[in-house]
């Protein structure tokens, strides 16, 4: 099975992304998270890949990292989470604030997410909070450090200052894993901006 392509950023919108590698365009539905960090169209880029067969057809889901491509395989494991669920989980809530509402039992935050109902959110909690867990401990998937904890809030004040998501989604690219709190993460944020 495919683990990952490398090609040519050809074709975009928030379901999925066309991928030329070779001569070949290769088709991979996306989360939307990633596709408000894309680059420019033409720039070469890595997706990590998943391939489920259907009965008709193989369906390519990418990821921009392998920890999501990693963790939505957990998350089909679970009853009733198909990879549409699974994808929509990744793609509203992020790795990092997924991987926070599990391990807080937060189900609410799982509800907000569309076509996740009660029950499921708490199917989720109950059968991934270990997971998740083991995950930290065996360093595979890392919770978040403390930019996971304070960028949602940057986030929404960037988004309320005007900015756009994919302008937010950069911003937080370019920060990379720098630390700190709301207001010092804020800061760094606009900075982005004024460069």
């Amino acid at each position: 099975m495919l683990s990952f392509l490398k090609g040519a950023l050809k074709e975009t919108n928030p379901q999925h992304i066309v991928v030329q590698v070779g001569g070949i365009g290769v088709k991979a539905l996306i989360p939307a998270s990633f596709y408000f960090g894309l680059p420019e169209m033409g720039t070469e880029i890595t997706v990590y890949t998943v391939m489920l067969i259907k009965e008709d057809e193989a369906v390519l889901y990418g990821f921009s990292e392998p920890s999501e491509r990693d963790f939505f395989k957990v998350m089909l494991k679970v009853s009733g989470v198909g990879p549409k669920v699974a994808l929509a989980l990744i793609g509203h809530l992020t790795l990092p604030r997924l991987l926070i509402a599990l391990h807080r039992d937060d189900v609410l935050a799982l509800m907000a997410v569309p076509g996740i109902g009660k029950k499921t959110a708490q199917r989720l909690v109950y059968e991934l909070k270990e997971k998740v867990a083991a995950l930290k401990m065996d360093g595979d998937i890392q919770l978040p450090v403390e930019q996971g904890e304070s960028w949602p809030i940057v986030e929404e004040a960037l988004l309320g200052l005007g900015y756009s998501a994919k302008e937010v989604a950069q911003a937080r690219s370019l920060l990379g894993e720098e630390r700190g709190s709301v207001e010092e993460l804020f800061k760094k944020a606009l900075e982005v901006f004024t460069k």
